[in-house]
């Protein structure tokens, strides 16, 4: 009796398979530093703005035009 090898799957599906995995994760850590980043921003300009008046947003509204 003889056994047949183990199919497996070729190196190359393999190697497309981790490189568009790889891809995702690149794309998912972008978005979360971007997201930080803004956040980043978003503390700076409030510590910056801490204690002066803000304006109403009926009032950004009618600047803006809207």
């Amino acid at each position: 009796m003889s056994i047949a090898p183990a199919k497996t799957k070729p190196a190359v599906v393999d190697l497309e398979k981790q490189i568009r995995r790889g891809k995702a994760v690149l794309r998912e850590l972008k978005a979360a530093l971007e997201d930080l980043e803004d956040r980043r921003e978003l503390a700076g300009a409030k510590k910056r703005n801490a204690g002066k008046p803000g304006v109403s947003l009926r009032d950004a509204a009618k600047e803006l035009g809207f």
